[in-house]
């Protein structure tokens, strides 16, 4: 690993835990095992509190040459604790990488060979990937026979999110335009794809390359915890990206991903930022149904019935 080679041009792993304590050393040795010969590898503990430090410490001395490991005695958040290793990391493309997901041996060759074949519009490229449980049992992919938009794909990202992060390689270059993720969020994902579709096209690569973890405390299911913020991240990214829009196909789209956190929101009974996401919607008569549904709490039933209908 860490070689100089003009033919394998210079992969970054960046890899933040967050008590993630049984999964971190799979998700280290996934790295070792990889058939690429040039890998820059950094890991950042973010202020766990159960044993995922002593785990990253124990695997990390008997592999002491292949990374660099920063111990935060505090959760900084993952999109700072991410930029702070990405001032350090030289390599042309970038996998930010969770300390619960595993690569599958040929992952980065694979993905590196994809993107060398690709023009320069396209920042990011993002692979198929099986889910996995707990327990390591599969859990299906993400896609099935119908590929995933690719290009161009700001119109879709604005209606629904639909790439699994982990599976992404992303160009040095782009993050660097960019100014790494945004720290004033509690989770980059959504953000990235906003702003960085924008500025590049994506490329599928229709292969299985990582196991992905689904777990009950994982991101997906903190939209229902406000304590977590990704609603309201999830709220920030919305209005500023609205902001920027001009035509009336980008607002419907973006209505349809409104609705949904609306939805996400009025659930877990987060009223008050349900209402919010109501009032950012385009459309007046929507706009104006679904505030009064939001305001008088009315029943989950009928909300659905109306997200339904006035999401196409």
């Amino acid at each position: 690993m860490n070689t100089t080679s003009n033919e394998f041009p210079l992969v970054s792993i960046i890899c933040t835990c967050h008590n993630q304590a049984s999964f971190v050393e799979q998700t280290l040795s996934s790295i070792l095992t990889q058939d690429y010969p040039n890998l820059q590898v950094f890991v950042s503990d973010n202020g766990s509190t159960d044993d995922s430090a002593s785990h990253i410490q124990r695997f990390c001395q008997k592999n002491k040459h292949h990374f660099q490991v920063t111990y935060h005695p505090q959760n900084l958040g993952i999109c700072k604790a991410f930029n702070q290793a990405f001032t350090q990391a030289t390599g042309q493309y970038i996998i930010d990488l969770s300390a619960d997901d595993i690569l599958l041996p040929y992952c980065v060759s694979q993905q590196v060979a994809f993107f060398e074949k690709q023009t320069n519009e396209v920042g990011v490229i993002y692979s198929n990937i099986e889910w996995i449980n707990q327990e390591g049992k599969s859990k299906g992919k993400a896609f099935g026979d119908l590929p995933p938009p690719t290009g161009d794909i700001w119109l879709k990202l604005l209606s629904k999110s639909f790439i699994p992060a982990p599976a992404m390689m992303i160009r040095r270059s782009l993050l660097l335009q960019m100014g790494g993720y945004n720290e004033q969020l509690a989770y980059e994902d959504l953000d990235f794809w906003m702003r960085s579709s924008l500025l590049c096209y994506y490329a599928y690569l229709p292969k299985v390359l990582l196991k992905v973890r689904k777990l009950p405390n994982s991101a997906s299911s903190g939209f229902n915890c406000s304590e977590k913020g990704l609603l309201e991240s999830s709220y920030k990214v919305c209005l500023r990206t609205q902001l920027t829009l001009n035509h009336s196909n980008e607002h419907r789209a973006l209505d349809k991903r409104i609705l949904n956190y609306c939805l996400k929101a009025f659930v877990s009974r987060q009223f008050e930022i349900a209402l919010r996401f109501a009032h950012l919607l385009s459309r007046p008569v929507s706009k104006k149904v679904i505030v009064y549904l939001v305001k008088r709490k009315i029943g989950f039933s009928v909300l659905k019935l109306l997200y339904d209908l006035f999401r196409y």
